[in-house]
């Protein structure tokens, strides 16, 4: 049941993204495997999102099953507690932690970097398709661009650059041929025999300037937006952001704070997905049974599951101000457990109450 209400909404969530992602893609002329590959690794980022989810709601429907068999009623009878009846949910669900956890530490930095040197390289392909033969193209507000033509060996002819993005001078760079290359991922224009032009507006000043070789950055001109600095601490494995932190944090233009929230989020989203589990048979196990079902224990849980995720944004909110706050992050750990407890306490005393009201009845 856990794999089935997992694939449900991977494939909700995968679908609002995919939807996107094929519109950027097929637009700028990619192929439909580019697309399949991107779309493949958005995924483990959104495991961890929905695993919690998921292992409640299988928790919800096994216990739920076993209830209006009676099953649960027969193993209570025999002298099995609620909270030796969760043993089992337990270990499911530290099953499920198990493996969020080798996701999260592992799988998610690992497809976030594919991700991201993929990203790049597509960049790269978008600025090439800009060199167009022919044709005046507009890469920028402000940037005309032309070029004559493209020869067997990929040596560009005849190139033309209008740059009008200072409004006090105008640039016109003309060169005879020149090519396209790539350092670090980032597209440059090499131009060969030109002349640059520099016209100042005010002064109605020209200056000229004769080159043999000119290097035109290109990546301004990406039609794609690229990655910020921040989101580059998701490329990083947890050892790295254990072993050092502000190397990683000066790396990615993000605080050591936020190097160290984003280290110990990777450990307390998997657990997340053990609370949930044991939330949702915990809500199951009070109250008696109802011929109309059990709405109202279901209700219970989501109502304790939205606390839990209130508490994990106000967790959050507290260790981003100071390091030292970084135990506030397992605030939602602590108040699911104690919701557990109280709620097995409630579920023990209720069959108490139940045996010692038929033993009164009885006498």
């Amino acid at each position: 049941m856990f794999g089935f209400f997992s694939l449900i909404l991977l494939f909700i969530y995968w679908i609002n993204k995919a939807i996107a992602l094929f519109d950027n893609l097929i637009s700028d002329g990619q192929t439909f495997l580019v697309f399949l590959e991107f779309s493949i690794l958005t995924i483990p980022p959104i495991i961890p999102i929905i695993a919690p989810l998921a292992a409640f709601a299988a928790a919800i429907f096994v216990t739920n099953r076993l209830k209006n068999d009676s099953e649960l009623t027969i193993m209570q009878a025999t002298g099995f507690s609620p909270l030796r009846l969760s043993r089992s949910i337990f270990l499911f669900g530290l099953v499920v932690t198990t493996f969020l956890l080798i996701i999260s530490h592992y799988l998610i930095p690992k497809s976030n970097n594919i991700l991201l040197k993929r990203q790049n390289e597509v960049a790269s392909s978008l600025n090439a398709k800009l060199l167009k033969v022919g044709s005046f193209i507009h890469p920028q507000i402000g940037v005309t661009f032309y070029i004559g033509g493209i020869s067997t060996s990929g040596v560009i002819e005849d190139v033309f650059v209008l740059d009008e993005r200072n409004k006090d001078r105008e640039i016109i760079v003309t060169s005879k041929s020149g090519y396209l290359i790539t350092n670090n991922n980032n597209p440059i224009l090499v131009l060969k025999d030109g002349i640059v032009q520099n016209y100042d507006l005010k002064s109605t000043n020209l200056s000229t300037i004769h080159f043999q070789d000119l290097s035109y950055d290109l990546t301004s001109w990406s039609v794609k937006e690229r990655m910020p600095k921040s989101k580059l601490l998701l490329t990083y494995s947890s050892f790295d952001l254990f072993k050092d932190p502000e190397l990683v944090s000066i790396l990615t233009d993000s605080s050591p704070t936020r190097v160290l929230e984003e280290l110990h989020s990777r450990i307390l989203t998997p657990l997340l997905a053990l609370i949930a589990a044991l939330i949702g048979f915990s809500a199951l196990m009070i109250g008696d049974y109802s011929r109309f079902g059990a709405s109202k224990q279901i209700s219970v849980g989501i109502v304790i599951l939205i606390l839990i995720k209130l508490s994990e944004s106000y967790g959050n909110e507290l260790m981003l101000k100071s390091q030292g706050n970084w135990l506030a992050l397992y605030l939602p750990v602590l108040i699911g457990i104690l919701i557990f407890s109280f709620m097995m306490l409630l579920a023990s005393n209720q069959k108490l109450l139940g045996r010692s009201s038929r033993a009164s009845e009885n006498t």
